[in-house]
């Protein structure tokens, strides 16, 4: 009898042991699902309001939230909408390419613990889904991923996956830096909401201008604090439309932070500053780029500036790359308004 007894006390203590230890195991949600999982696609991505990535390689990682106004970042600033679409297509329209094999289950499992990126998804304010995203298969026509369900646990094994009709590697969909995601906008302006814009040419000076709005119609033209009596008033009007949608091409991949801090004390090329009717304003320092590498001008002489790309500072002090294309149509002087015969003062 008594044997029974222990025997009955140490079937429950290692019962209560093993409840113990699930319990635990799902508590620091590091519990395996029963069977490999293999669900990744979440159809209904309108309900998805959340996603983190981050990385094994050490990159700050990406938060993106979505909000009444689009998607941001948790601090609310504004993010590229397209790449977050790109994630919720990914998440849409996902599809297992092929299970892997069994003999490479372990290798392929080691491979994405130790090199992997990583996006947690959230639905209606819960994580739902975390995808372990790992290098692409030796055709790259699939790539190598692991799902952990919050409910169901971690997939055991992975899975091949990829986007039916594309060819490439998924992984390049899940940036972890935030410098893509943010927004290339330098100025947005309705012209009818714009008060002034000023612009200085430090290398000639006596080409300075101001503009003043002083209704939709009416304009007032400055030449270093002196007033122009005659001007061009369509011209003016086709100068302020032209902050309309302003954009920088991309962020500064090429410079370390030294030459970077040699660009900004620098002398300006130009220098703009728009201000708006409710007092808010937007500036930008624009410096000459040295030429990437050998070309030759019109004249056959080497040049020694891009003659399609500028650096421009922005107000918050990055340094970003902007087309002549683009800020060439704001790098006016006084003469756009005045004509070409006018004499600076």
């Amino acid at each position: 009898m008594k044997n029974i007894k222990t025997i009955i006390i140490i079937v429950v203590l290692a019962g209560l042991a093993f409840v113990a230890y699930k319990l635990s195991d799902k508590s620091t949600g590091s519990n395996l699902a029963d069977a490999a999982l293999s669900d990744f696609a979440v159809k209904d991505t309108t309900s998805i309001d959340k996603l983190v990535l981050t990385d094994t390689e050490g990159n700050p990682g990406v938060t993106v939230m979505r909000t009444a106004g689009g998607w941001t970042t948790q601090e609310g600033e504004c993010v590229q909408q397209h790449l977050v679409q790109t994630l919720l297509e990914t998440i849409k329209y996902i599809k297992v390419k092929s299970p892997v094999s069994k003999g490479s289950i372990e290798t392929v499992n080691k491979s994405l613990a130790a090199h992997n990126k990583k996006m947690e998804i959230y639905q209606n304010g819960n994580l739902i889904k975390t995808w372990y995203v790992g290098d692409p298969t030796q055709d790259q026509y699939g790539t190598f991923m692991l799902l952990k369900d919050e409910e169901k646990g971690k997939s055991p094994e992975p899975f091949i996956m990829h986007l039916p009709n594309m060819y490439g590697n998924l992984s390049t969909r899940f940036i972890t830096s935030p410098l893509p995601f943010q927004c290339t906008e330098v100025f947005r302006y309705d012209p009818i909401d714009i008060a002034s814009v000023e612009v200085t040419i430090p290398d000639s000076a006596f080409l300075n201008f101001k503009v003043l709005a002083n209704s939709e119609n009416s304009f007032s033209v400055f030449n270093n604090a002196n007033a122009v009596e005659e001007f061009d008033t369509t011209q003016v009007r086709n100068y302020l439309v032209g902050f309309r949608k302003v954009h920088f091409e991309n962020h500064n991949y090429v410079l370390p932070k030294t030459s970077v801090d040699s660009v900004k004390q620098s002398t300006p090329f130009y220098t703009i500053k728009v201000t708006s009717k409710d007092g808010e304003s937007t500036g930008v320092r624009i410096f000459r780029r040295s030429q990437q590498y050998e070309k030759l001008g019109l004249d056959g002489e080497l040049l020694e500036f891009d003659q399609d790309r500028v650096w421009v500072e922005l107000e918050n002090g990055d340094l970003v790359v902007g087309q002549y294309y683009v800020f060439g149509k704001l790098m006016r002087d006084i003469r756009f308004f005045a004509g070409p015969q006018f004499q600076g003062s």
